[in-house]
């Protein structure tokens, strides 16, 4: 397998699951990312993270949704979007840095599914940055 693309709808930092009310959206996904990561017969593999929604995001922070009463460890933050968007993709790359078995490189996009033109810029490089790697281990480029 050459690569993972892993979406992850940062905007549901709010939200329960349907069939676990008990369980937040947001750690369920924390959770299956470090999953991931920590699969050594993945170890090689490149991971491609999408953090998604962030138009979701943005309009959740300016109705007033505070970030820290659903996720505790976000503290006393300030619950703009920079800083919200920030706090999500470190989190993320501090699970990969802790579970993965090796060292690597993953890529981190912030995206939003109604920006068709940015999310179709994005996936044109993701698609260039795969077959660039693949063509690498196969000593073509």
């Amino acid at each position: 397998m050459d690569a993972i693309i892993f979406l992850a709808p940062i905007s549901s930092f709010d939200e329960r699951l349907r069939e676990d009310r008990r369980v937040n959206r947001l750690e369920d996904t924390y959770m299956l990312w470090q999953t991931l990561c920590s699969l050594q017969m993945l170890a090689k593999t490149q991971i491609v993270l999408f953090l998604n929604k962030c138009d979701l995001l943005e309009q959740k922070l300016r109705a007033g949704v505070k970030v820290r009463t659903h996720v505790p460890s976000f503290g006393d933050r300030s619950n703009d979007i920079d800083t919200v968007k920030k706090y999500f993709q470190s989190h993320f790359k501090e699970i990969a840095k802790q579970h993965s078995p090796e060292q690597r490189r993953y890529y981190v996009h912030l995206t939003s599914v109604v920006d068709t033109h940015s999310t179709a810029v994005t996936l044109r490089t993701v698609e260039d940055g795969i077959l660039r790697a693949s063509l690498r281990r196969a000593d073509l480029l």
